[in-house]
C-alpha cells in the first residue's frame, strides 16, 4: 500500500525513524509521501526523499503556519518543489477548528500556495477543518481544478464531497475511519474507490486497535483492512491494488503496473481476452482510462491458449471465472470456447460478460455453441430503447443493434442457466423502463453505475 501522508521529520520519530521506514517496507508499504507544513518541515522532507527509494515529498505551508509565509519562504518552496521526488505542495489550506493564524492570512497563503502549484503543474494536499465550504470556494475560484490534488483527512459532507470529486481532487482516509463512532463510514461507502486514497498523518490519528499510541506508516493496512469492510465483497487485495493506482495516478510514484491477461477482483478470476470492441459506447472506460479495479488492462497483443493457461495458473482454487477485460469477449470466440471447456472440466463456473453483439459478429447464432460452456452470461443491454442505444452505444453493425441484442437475450434466456441484463443509470436511460423489459424478457436485471467499472 501507499501512505499518502506522513509526517516522518516529526520529533515523535528522532529515535527510530530508521526503524519505523524499515518496519514498513516489511509490512508491504512500497510508497510513502512525506508532507512539509512550514520551511523547515519542507526541507527536511526533501532530505528524507534523497535518503529514502521509498520516500517522496511535498512542500508548503500548513494553515497552523500560514502567518510564517512570506515572499521569501515563498521562493524557497518554489526552489525546493523543483526536486525530482517532490511530487506536490501541502498541506495547505484552512483549519477554523484552531486558528492558530488569523483567518484573512489562512486563505491568502492558501491561495499563494495554489498559485504555485499551478505554476509548477503539481497536485496540492490540502487541509480543511471546520471551514469546508469557503475552503471549496477558494478551490474553485483559483482554478486549482488544473493541478488537482488530495483533500486529506476528509470530514466534510456527502455534498462537500462531491463537490470536491467535480473539481477532480481525491479523497483521502487515515485512522480515523476505524474508530467506533466515526461518521466516516457511511460516506466513504458512497463514493468511487478510484477516487479514494488511504494515509495515516503519522504521529497523529492512529487506527484502531492501536489507538492511544504514536502512528506510523506500517498501520495505513489497518486503514486498508476497513476500506475492505466498508466496500465488501472487495477484498483488501482489491482495495490495496485501487488505492495503490489511485496514488501513482496522483502523484506519479514510479510505479507501472504490467497488463494482465487473468486478473482477480473480489473472488472471482477475469480474463482479458481482446482490447478490440464491436461498440464505442461513450461511457467506456476505454475512452480514459486502461485500468478497472487497479488492473492494467491494455493488452500489448492478442493472448493464444497456452498464455491465458499460463497467466491463470491453477484454475480449481478460484469460486468463479468470467470472460471479460477491456474488450468484446465474443469476438475471440473460438479462444472463449476453448477456454471455457478447459475449465469446466476443472469444475469452476463460467461466466461471459458480452455486449450480445455475439451473433452479428459471427452471423450465426452461436448461443448454441456455449451450451455446458458457460453457466451464466450478463449481457448489457445499458439503455431502454434502440434510439439510445445507437447514440450511445455506437455499434459498428449500424442503426437497430439494439434489437440484435434483445434477440441475443431471448436466445440466452432459452439456452444457457443464467441470464443477466445490465443497464447503465445515465441521465438519459429510463430505469423503470429497463426493468419492463428484463421483466418481459424473464431476466435479472442489475443496475450499474456511470465511471463505476468492475
Amino acid at each position: 500500500m501507499i501512505d499518502t501522508h506522513a509526517h516522518l521529520d516529526f520529533p515523535q520519530f528522532d529515535k527510530d525513524r530508521e526503524e519505523v521506514i524499515q518496519k514498513a517496507k516489511k509490512e508491504g508499504i512500497i510508497r510513502i509521501v512525506n508532507i512539509g507544513v512550514d520551511l523547515k518541515s519542507s526541507r527536511k522532507s526533501v532530505d528524507l526523499a534523497d535518503k529514502y527509494d521509498k520516500i517522496y515529498a511535498t512542500v508548503g505551508f500548513h494553515p497552523h503556519d500560514a502567518d510564517k509565509l512570506n515572499l521569501n519562504s515563498l521562493k524557497e518552496l518554489k526552489r525546493l518543489a523543483q526536486h525530482p521526488k517532490v511530487v506536490g505542495i501541502g498541506e495547505i489550506g484552512l483549519d477554523y477548528y484552531r486558528n492558530l493564524s488569523p483567518r484573512d492570512t489562512q486563505i491568502q497563503a492558501f491561495k499563494d500556495q495554489i498559485k504555485l502549484a499551478l505554476e509548477i503543474n503539481k497536485p496540492i494536499v490540502v487541509h480543511i477543518r471546520n471551514a469546508w465550504d469557503e475552503g471549496l470556494s477558494i478551490l474553485k475560484k483559483t482554478d486549482a481544478k488544473k493541478v488537482g490534488g488530495i483533500l486529506h483527512c476528509f470530514s466534510g459532507s456527502f455534498e462537500q464531497a462531491q463537490e470536491g470529486l467535480n473539481l477532480g481532487f481525491y479523497l483521502s482516509f487515515n485512522g480515523t475511519l476505524t474508530y467506533h463512532k466515526s461518521r466516516s463510514t457511511e460516506l466513504v461507502k458512497k463514493l468511487p474507490l478510484d477516487f479514494v486514497l488511504t494515509e495515516t498523518d503519522c504521529p497523529y490519528l492512529t487506527p484502531f486497535p492501536h489507538r492511544g499510541e504514536r502512528n506510523e506508516p506500517a498501520y495505513v493496512k489497518l486503514v486498508g483492512e476497513k476500506l475492505a469492510q466498508l466496500f465488501s465483497p472487495l477484498t483488501f487485495q482489491d482495495i490495496e491494488r485501487i488505492t495503490t493506482l489511485n496514488a501513482q495516478r496522483l502523484f506519479g510514484l514510479n510505479l507501472k503496473p504490467k497488463s494482465k491477461i487473468a486478473y482477480l477482483i473480489r473472488n472471482s478470476l477475469y480474463l482479458n481476452l481482446t482490447n478490440e470492441c464491436t461498440n464505442s459506447c461513450s461511457f467506456c472506460v476505454r475512452f480514459y482510462s486502461d485500468f478497472v479495479k487497479g488492473h492494467n488492462l491494455k493488452l500489448d497483443h492478442e493472448p493464444n491458449f497456452q498464455e491465458v493457461i499460463a497467466a491463470v495458473g491453477d484454475f480449481e482454487k478460484h469460486v468463479e471465472v468470467v470472460f471479460c477485460g477491456l474488450g468484446e469477449p465474443t469476438l475471440r470466440l473460438d479462444l472463449l470456447k476453448k477456454l471455457a471447456k478447459h475449465v469446466k472440466a476443472k469444475g469452476v463456473k463460467t461466466r461471459l460478460n458480452t455486449n450480445g453483439e455475439g451473433n452479428l459478429i459471427h452471423k450465426r447464432n452461436i448461443v448454441p455453441e456455449l451450451v455446458g460452456l458457460i453457466d451464466s452470461v450478463s449481457i448489457s443491454l445499458n439503455v431502454d430503447s434502440s434510439d439510445k442505444y445507437d447514440k450511445i452505444c455506437k455499434s459498428r453493425f449500424g442503426k437497430g443493434v439494439f434489437y440484435d441484442v434483445i434477440d441475443f437475450i431471448k436466445e440466452c434466456r432459452r439456452l444457457l442457466p443464467e441470464t443477466l441484463v445490465t443497464v447503465l443509470d445515465l441521465p438519459e436511460t429510463d430505469l423503470k423502463k429497463c426493468e419492463e423489459i428484463a421483466k418481459d424478457l424473464d431476466v435479472k436485471l442489475r443496475k450499474r453505475h456511470y465511471k463505476v467499472v468492475g
